[in-house]
């Protein structure tokens, strides 16, 4: 270990005048010490600085400790048996183990009378201050400042008082926080060998961290890890230094906040230790954060260990512009989340993570893909994952309303706007999302007339209903579809630049079926069992499961999912043959090809292509793939339940 001194005791008595050279020459000449380890050197010029007394600088006595004691009894509770179970060892010693809190004061202690009244005159006992900044370089004060354990032997000491011992420290670290919580520390004569046990030290800490650790999941604090990402508001956790430690997604993509940044960055109010300490639960801070247009009520929620204030939790709850615009958001709710989008590609992996990254963004979000590719379910997706979930999310197609409609379907009208309209009006999409997201899909045939009026909507979040004189403030999240190339619609001039541009602030796009072969097994997998409710799941037949991976799929995954369900109402015998699929897919069969091609078929079997998944030709390849029934489903390209279903007609099994 680089902290300890003496590793064999047959150098002990050269080692110790070397150190008494060396600790002389330093005080009275200033000379820096050949062959001093580097971690004491720079602790005597932290001590030059703090002007520490080298003859006269001891422990520092505080008037106190009791209140010290009751802010650390949770930590002695967990202590204590650590350290009567140490203090059997030395019974008879010239040893003291002490505990110490975060600042190095020394809360309790065990030792012999004898030992006891030696370091009396020390002022090394319970209530005395070891810091670095009071004795200079001790193992407690030390190992405080480098944050690591420590052994300081004999005159390696900065003050001469300590010269006659050694001393073996390690800290205690709070396993949520990561924190310094005290110090554990064991003092001996510098001639005796057990003094220079640092292994016992260390482990003991590791066993009080250990016992902390055991707590905090009893007591289910560990628990805010795993429900960081589950909450979809902002979530912080500091230290005392006001140094952030943990945080969700959240948090990190609206505040760009990174670990081990300062909470200053964020809070526009500074939280200092009284504030934590007055407030014994949570409570709310006056000033609210202002970001990405809106505003952010803050809740801190203090961290202590027993008494003992290490921390906080600071929570951001989203700020309602307009509460008397709010609505129910009943019969508004997302059906879907990113969890329903099934891939393993890595393309669309990526797609996952910048849309969770959006999620979390107030710009909008332009959705791009063929039809049947699931635009819809990544825009709800993005709506339940951020931090609007419990607000409406309202869908409207674009394509689907009739033009005169437009206007008052989207923006609402007032009361007696035209005939037939209700007499006390009615809200409009927007409004009915307010506080939400609103989702226009197939923006694409927005008329023109109607792209104006969104435009001006998005640039002044008001909404004029038809009939309407006032504009109508709302708070709402905009995410646009479509399956046309609105780039080329520009140059047609169905489509307006200026709304293209404030649109497509973040670009999504989804890709076809036909680019995502690797996800067709995946999908046909799920849509089998979705459909049959997991009961009997239906097998597919080997040339059918070929014409799946074949088949362009001009409806993507509508269509695929469409397919097997049509293909599991015409089965009879729960195996999807030809006869069962639509007849542009069976016609893709009658043009399948033998697939013998360097690619698909591995290489010990080049030129043996079975064409029949027949008796013979399985035995043969199942025993070439030494039984790997995968293996074997990728030579035929059929899937494994086809393979099973083979083998028991075969009677293989």
């Amino acid at each position: 270990m680089p902290y300890r001194v003496v590793s064999q005791f047959d150098d002990f008595y050269n080692l110790e005048k070397r150190l008494k050279v060396n600790w002389e020459r330093f005080h009275s000449d200033g000379v820096i010490p050949n062959y001093q380890r580097d971690i004491v050197l720079t602790s005597w010029e932290r001590c030059i600085r703090n002007q520490i007394d080298p003859v006269k600088n001891n422990g520092k006595i505080i008037s106190s400790i009791q209140e010290k004691k009751e802010q650390n009894e949770y930590l002695m509770n967990i202590f204590l048996p650590f350290l009567d179970e140490i203090f059997q060892n030395f019974t008879h010693d010239d040893m003291s183990i002490v505990l110490t809190d975060h600042e190095g004061i020394i809360i309790e202690e065990r030792a012999s009378l004898n030992t006891l009244r030696k370091l009396q005159s020390y002022n090394f006992h319970i209530g005395a201050d070891w810091s670095e900044e009071v004795a200079g370089t001790n193992a407690i004060g030390t190992s405080l400042i480098e944050k690591v354990p420590v052994q300081i032997f004999s005159s390696e000491h900065f003050c001469q008082k300590s010269h006659p011992w050694v001393c073996s420290a390690a800290p205690i670290i709070d396993p949520v926080t990561k924190q310094i919580i005290g110090v554990l520390n064991l003092t001996g004569g510098k001639n005796l060998v057990k003094a220079h046990d640092m292994g016992l030290v260390t482990n003991k800490v590791q066993k009080i961290q250990q016992g902390i650790g055991t707590h905090l999941i009893n007591s289910n604090v560990f628990q805010i890890y795993s429900l960081l990402e589950t909450i979809k508001d902002p979530v912080l956790i500091f230290d005392m230094s006001g140094n952030i430690l943990q945080h969700n997604e959240a948090a990190r993509y609206l505040f760009g906040v990174n670990f081990g940044e300062q909470l200053s960055k964020v809070l526009e109010t500074p939280i200092n230790q009284m504030d934590l300490n007055n407030k014994p639960k949570k409570f709310v801070l006056d000033d609210v954060k202002k970001e990405g247009g809106n505003e952010w009520r803050i809740t801190i929620q203090p961290y202590k260990l027993g008494t003992y204030l290490l921390g906080g939790m600071a929570t951001f709850e989203k700020i309602a512009k307009d509460k008397s615009a709010q609505v129910s958001s009943k019969g508004n709710r997302t059906r879907y989340g990113f969890d329903h989008m099934l891939t393993n590609e890595p393309s669309m992996l990526q797609l996952i993570k910048l849309a969770k990254r959006a999620a979390f963004s107030e710009n909008t979000v332009l959705i791009g893909g063929e039809t049947g590719t699931g635009k819809e379910i990544l825009a709800q997706s993005i709506h339940d994952y951020g931090p609007r979930q419990k607000k409406p999310f309202v869908g409207v197609n674009c394509g689907a309303i009739p033009r005169e409609l437009l206007a008052s379907e989207l923006f609402g009208y007032e009361g007696g706007a035209f005939t037939g309209a209700k007499s006390q009006g009615k809200k409009g999409k927007f409004q009915l999302a307010d506080g939400g997201s609103i989702f226009l899909d197939e923006i694409g045939d927005l008329p023109l007339d109607a792209q104006v009026y969104l435009l001006r909507v998005l640039e002044e979040h008001t909404v004029i209903p038809v009939g309407g004189i006032e504009p109508v403030p709302i708070d709402v999240r905009v995410i646009a579809a479509t399956h046309k190339d609105l780039k080329q619609e520009i140059r047609k001039g169905k489509f307006r630049e200026d709304l293209f541009h404030r649109l497509n602030v973040i670009s999504l796009t989804i890709l076809p079926l036909r680019e995502r072969r690797n996800d067709i097994s995946l999908l046909i997998e799920f849509f089998l069992k979705e459909a049959s409710k997991g009961v009997n799941c239906p097998q597919v037949e080997e040339e059918v499961w070929r014409a799946f991976h074949t088949y362009s799929w001009p409806g993507n995954i509508r269509q695929l999912k469409n397919v097997i369900e049509q293909a599991i109402f015409h089965t009879d015998d729960g195996v999807i043959t030809r006869k069962d699929i639509p007849q542009d897919l069976q016609s893709v069969i009658m043009g399948l090809p033998v697939p013998e091609t360097e690619a698909s078929v591995p290489g010990q079997w080049k030129g043996q292509w079975k064409k029949k998944l027949n008796r013979e030709n399985l035995i043969d390849v199942i025993q070439k793939t030494n039984g790997n029934i995968s293996e074997v489903a990728r030579f035929y390209n059929v899937s494994r339940m086809t393979i099973y279903r083979k083998l028991k007609q075969f009677g293989l099994e």
